[in-house]
C-alpha cells in the first residue's frame, strides 16, 4: 500500500479526494492535518470512517509518507511546500506552483513568484504531459476552468488561431468559505460573469498554447447549480477543415484516454461526479467550429485529476481508484 496525507481534507477538494482515495485499491489515507473542528464532527457523512483517528497537526508526521495532497486556497500553499520539497512527493492543488513563466505569473497573481519552488514542479495536464509527470517528485494540478478549456483546444492547437471561450461553472468552484456571490439566494436562480480575459486560468491555457496568447477571450460565469463546468469555445482554424476531419483530428489526440468521450451533444449531468470530460463539435463554418465540454469541477477539474497524477507518479494505471467512481447523473 501506498502511505498517502491530506492537507486541507476540509474542503470541498479535500472532502473528494477522500471520496476517491478511501475507495482506492492501493492508497491507505495516513495522515490528515489537523484543523479546528474534528474531520468526521465537520461532515457527519464520514462518521465512522476511522478518518479521526488519522488527525495529526505535527508537519514531521507527513515527511514519512509516500505522497502528501496539499488541498489549500491559493497562497496558503508555499509554506508547507518549504517543509516538505525533497522529503516527500507532493500533489499541490492550489494554484501557487502552476505557472513556470515569470511574466505570466506576474500579469495575472498578486503575490510573488518563487522562482525556486516553482521549477521543481510539474504542471499536471494528464493528457499533454503524461510521459513527464510519470517521472515527476511534484506535480502542480491545473486549475478546473484551465483544464476543461485546455481539453477543449488540444486536439485543434496547431490549426487553431483564436478562441473565444464561455465557461459556466457551479457554486463548489467557489470554495466552502460562504461570500456573497457565493451565498444560496444570490446563486440558485442567477447567473452572472465575473474576471472576463482576466481571471488567473488564463496564465494556465496560455502556457499550454502559447501562439493563443493575445487571441484567446476567456468569459468565466457563475451558473445556478453545485458541480460541474459547462464551456463553449469557438475556434477560428487555419484553414478548412471538415467535420470528419475535426473528428479524426478528436480521435488521434484522445484514443488512449478513457476519461475523454466524444458526444454528439454534451450535457452537464453526464459527467458529474466523475472523472470525465464529454466534448462535442460542431461547424459554424469550415474554418469556424464550436466546441462544447463539460466535466466536474470537483472531480476531473481538481482532485480526480489529482488522482491521476498521482498513479502516474507511482507506476499504477493512470485511472487507478477513479475509472470506477461512475456518473451522479441526478
Amino acid at each position: 500500500m501506498i502511505d498517502i496525507g491530506i492537507i486541507g481534507a476540509n474542503g470541498y477538494l479535500g472532502i473528494e479526494l477522500i471520496r476517491i482515495l478511501k475507495v482506492h485499491p492501493k492508497v491507505n489515507i495516513k495522515h490528515i492535518f489537523k484543523r479546528d473542528t474534528l474531520i468526521e464532527n465537520e461532515f457527519r457523512h464520514l462518521l465512522d470512517t476511522s478518518l479521526n483517528s488519522t488527525l495529526t497537526s505535527n508537519i514531521e508526521d507527513f515527511k514519512k509518507l509516500d505522497c502528501v495532497f496539499l488541498s489549500l486556497p491559493h497562497g496558503h500553499s508555499y509554506d508547507y511546500v518549504k517543509e516538505l520539497l525533497g522529503e516527500v512527493k507532493i500533489i499541490d492543488l492550489s494554484a501557487d506552483s502552476r505557472i513556470s513563466n515569470k511574466s505570466l505569473y506576474s500579469q495575472y497573481y498578486n503575490n510573488e513568484m518563487n522562482e525556486d519552488i516553482q521549477k521543481q514542479f510539474t504542471y499536471g495536464f494528464v493528457e499533454k504531459n503524461k510521459e513527464v509527470i510519470k517521472t515527476s517528485n511534484n506535480i502542480a494540478n491545473p486549475g478546473c476552468f484551465a483544464l476543461c478549456a485546455q481539453l477543449s483546444i488540444l486536439p485543434f492547437k496547431d490549426i487553431a488561431t483564436s478562441a473565444f471561450i464561455t465557461a459556466v461553472t457551479g457554486s463548489s468552484g467557489g470554495g466552502k468559505d460562504p461570500s456573497i456571490k457565493n451565498h444560496h439566494s444570490i446563486r440558485s436562480k442567477n447567473m452572472f460573469s465575473y474576471g472576463i480575459n482576466s481571471h488567473r486560468h488564463l496564465a494556465e491555457i496560455y502556457q499550454s498554447f502559447p501562439d493563443l496568447e493575445g487571441n484567446l477571450s476567456f468569459i468565466p460565469t457563475s451558473g445556478p447549480f453545485v458541480r460541474g463546468i459547462f464551456l463553449t469555445a469557438e475556434l477560428t482554424l487555419k484553414s478548412d477543415f471538415s467535420l470528419e476531419e475535426l473528428k479524426h483530428k478528436f480521435q488521434n489526440t484522445f484514443s488512449n484516454e478513457s476519461f475523454i468521450r466524444y458526444q454528439e451533444n454534451v450535457n452537464l449531468v453526464n459527467t458529474s461526479g466523475s472523472n470525465y470530460c464529454d466534448i462535442s463539435i460542431h461547424q459554424n463554418s469550415n474554418k469556424k467550429i464550436i466546441v462544447q465540454a463539460s466535466l466536474d469541477n470537483l472531480m476531473k477539474g481538481a482532485s480526480g485529476n489529482a488522482v491521476e497524477c498521482f498513479n502516474l507518479m507511482h507506476n499504477l494505471p493512470y485511472n487507478e481508484g477513479v475509472g470506477s467512481l461512475m456518473p451522479f447523473y441526478l
